[in-house]
């Protein structure tokens, strides 16, 4: 997971295409959920980015959110 994450941040936040929003751990899983400029700028970084790395067990989901709505739900479920 740490692999991963440490290959595909530099790629996919380069130049202000994405934004890193949330991380969830447990369970034996980790999920990043970026807010991108371009889904398909998204995804030819990422494959640049793991191409000299061995296979991941991931799956990959795209949603459209504009008004970063999932982020606010979580946020407001944040204790300060």
């Amino acid at each position: 997971m740490n692999e991963l994450e440490d290959a595909l941040e530099p790629m996919v936040e380069a130049e202000g295409l994405s934004t890193l929003a949330l991380v969830s751990t447990g369970e034996g899983l980790r999920e990043w959920i970026y807010y991108t400029k371009s889904e398909e700028a998204f995804f030819e970084k990422l494959n640049l980015a793991l191409r000299e790395l061995k296979p991941f067990p991931i799956e990959i989901h795209s949603a459209d959110d504009p008004e970063w709505k999932n982020y606010e739900e979580f946020a407001q479920t944040v204790k300060e």
